[in-house]
């Protein structure tokens, strides 16, 4: 796979709006043959809830952290 289509391929499951696009374009979509719709779609929501699940790593968090490892043994 050649590192613009990766590039392209991140995009995609990044940025909604960008995904919505090329779905809507069969031209564009045309251009990536094959691509599996639904597996976009699943991965670009995966993704999201990856991102979403970070938890903040300020001071209070990491103490909240700590003491849900803490209350939990």
């Amino acid at each position: 796979m050649s590192a613009s289509l990766e590039a392209y391929l991140v995009k995609l499951y990044l940025d909604r709006d960008a995904r919505r696009a090329f779905l809507a374009d069969p031209r564009r979509a045309a251009t990536v043959a094959e691509l599996d719709r639904d597996g976009l779609e699943l991965a670009a929501r995966s993704f999201a809830a990856k991102r979403g699940a970070q938890a903040p790593r300020g001071r209070w968090a990491r103490l909240l952290a700590r003491w849900r490892r803490w209350r939990g043994r």
